[in-house]
């Protein structure tokens, strides 16, 4: 895996690190270990080929729940790293002992100034699932929100505005 790991980031060699570790828990469990390793490029590459695997319908995801929440919350991780995990959340039902502590993680992410416009975006999203399952966050994240908009990109501006009227509804 490492080898394919080293070549060039592209997509179609991303897909071939899909295509290795296909159905098998040990390379997952493979891929999960070299993102926690956190050894730029490769932790980078294996993040985005975790990505392609829960696109691609195939990987464990779900079995690693606390150690992509873990990599969430620690400040050595790249952007790159947590906007894969990130983009993964949007789309998963978060086991209730990681929901605080995802929650946090989100927070301080868009509230961070330097963190990278797509894991601001991607944090938004994961955010405004915890909404419906805790609505007594939707005042702090309509702050938060409202806070970020004067200083967004023109693409953090459109998601945060979307989300700001769905949680006005």
């Amino acid at each position: 895996m490492r080898e394919l790991l080293a070549k060039k980031a592209s997509r179609a060699n991303s897909f071939e690190v899909v295509l290795l570790v296909g159905n098998s828990r040990k390379k997952y469990q493979e891929l999960v270990s070299i993102i926690q390793e956190n050894t730029s490029p490769f932790s980078e590459k294996a993040a985005w080929a975790m990505n392609h695997c829960f696109e691609n319908g195939t990987g464990f995801f779900d079995d690693y729940f606390k150690e992509f929440t873990e990599i969430l919350s620690d400040k050595n991780y790249s952007d790159s790293i947590k906007r894969n995990v990130i983009k993964v959340f949007q789309f998963k039902e978060i086991p209730e002992e990681h929901q605080g502590s995802v929650i946090n993680s989100c927070f301080e992410l868009v509230i961070k100034k330097d963190t990278a416009i797509a894991v601001k975006a991607f944090s938004l999203g994961v955010l405004e699932n915890m909404v419906k399952l805790y609505p007594e966050l939707t005042n702090e994240l309509v702050a938060c929100i409202e806070d970020l908009l004067p200083n967004a990109s023109s693409g953090l501006k459109n998601r945060g505005q979307h989300i700001l009227r769905r949680l006005k509804k």
